[in-house]
């Protein structure tokens, strides 16, 4: 019934103005999940070469609201990307119940993802979807879940975004390894500053062990939010995004491009709780942005890597907002 009523609201959104499609992927015997996996993809231009693929889970009506989003269809058009909108795929027995989806892409997840997109090449007659790249958005579960994948398949992801990611042992954040080419995905994380599920301060460890090895990564404290605040992260998602894809240089026939950063900008952040203070949960107090790599400024800390002064003006102008939302909800951690 829940995926049925997500399908009726898509469809009045992003699927009608293009052409849409769906699939079922069923379970392999040693795999964790609990029964088929659902899918929808949208293609926003049937006519041109699809480039990319924007991927993200039904994981509570804000982050799936993006799929059916007028703005991010209008971005997935400018850089011919489809949109692939993933359903909750229940698990066998997985750390946080059997209601929950097992986010260890080795235990199924992750094929039957690749599944579903070789089904759509097919059904839609786009053949360079297979081998297409991914751009992958996902919120708390699904966040933790596509920080895991890019080590599980970072030669076919694009970039990713986390928004608040966090989720049960051991698919936590501490847990994730990336080698050199899952160092290479640029990724934008967000945290809320009084996120009681995720934290501030998990997802930022998590930042800073990559980041300090050279990642193209970008860290932002939503200041005065819980874990459900979603909706206020689509401009910054959408910039950055406009920013990095070029820059990957996404081609179905071509490895992805390693990132440049020796023409960007660097942010800095200032935390209202002093840094010697232990704080699972805080919120910025001060930013700063600089060209290209700088020293961290006193008493600040290092908030990663920017492709652009327009992206580290709007970083900057979203780290200074007191309470940009409190995004209220019961969506799945």
């Amino acid at each position: 019934m829940r995926r049925a009523l997500v399908i009726i609201l898509l469809s009045l959104g992003t699927c009608a103005s293009g052409q849409s499609f769906q699939t079922t992927v069923q379970p392999e015997p040693a795999e964790n999940l609990a029964h088929e996996c659902h899918y929808d993809l949208t293609l926003v231009d049937k006519k041109h070469t699809v480039e990319g693929l924007v991927v993200l889970y039904d994981r509570g009506p804000q982050i799936t609201s993006f799929y059916s989003d007028a703005e991010v269809g209008a971005f997935a058009s400018r850089h011919a990307l489809a949109l692939l909108l993933a359903h909750q795929c229940n698990s066998k027995n997985a750390p946080g119940g059997p209601e929950e989806m097992d986010m260890d892409p080795t235990h199924g997840i992750g094929r039957a993802l690749f599944k579903a997109i070789d089904q759509f090449a097919v059904q839609s007659a786009h053949p360079e979807l297979s081998s297409a790249g991914l751009i992958l958005l996902g919120f708390s579960g699904t966040g933790a879940l596509f920080a895991h994948f890019e080590e599980y398949a970072p030669r076919r992801v694009i970039a990713a975004v986390l928004i608040h990611p966090a989720h049960y042992e051991p698919m936590s954040l501490d847990h994730v390894q990336l080698s050199s080419e899952g160092i290479e995905v640029p990724e934008l994380i967000f945290a809320g500053g009084t996120d009681k599920i995720a934290t501030t301060q998990a997802p930022y460890d998590y930042f800073l062990r990559f980041r300090e090895k050279g990642a193209p990564w970008t860290f932002l404290v939503q200041n005065q939010t819980n874990h459900f605040g979603v909706s206020t992260t689509k401009p910054l998602i959408l910039a950055w995004l406009d920013d990095v894809i070029p820059l990957r240089k996404p081609s179905t026939n071509r490895p992805l491009q390693r990132i440049n950063q020796s023409d960007s900008w660097e942010g800095y952040i200032a935390r209202c709780t002093p840094d010697h203070i232990p704080a699972a949960t805080w919120n910025v107090c001060g930013s700063t942005i600089a060209k290209g790599a700088s020293a961290t400024p006193k008493n600040m800390l290092p908030a990663g890597w920017l492709p652009s002064k327009h992206v580290a003006d709007l970083w900057l102008d979203m780290t200074r907002q007191s309470n940009p939302h409190k995004d209220i909800g019961a969506e799945s951690p």
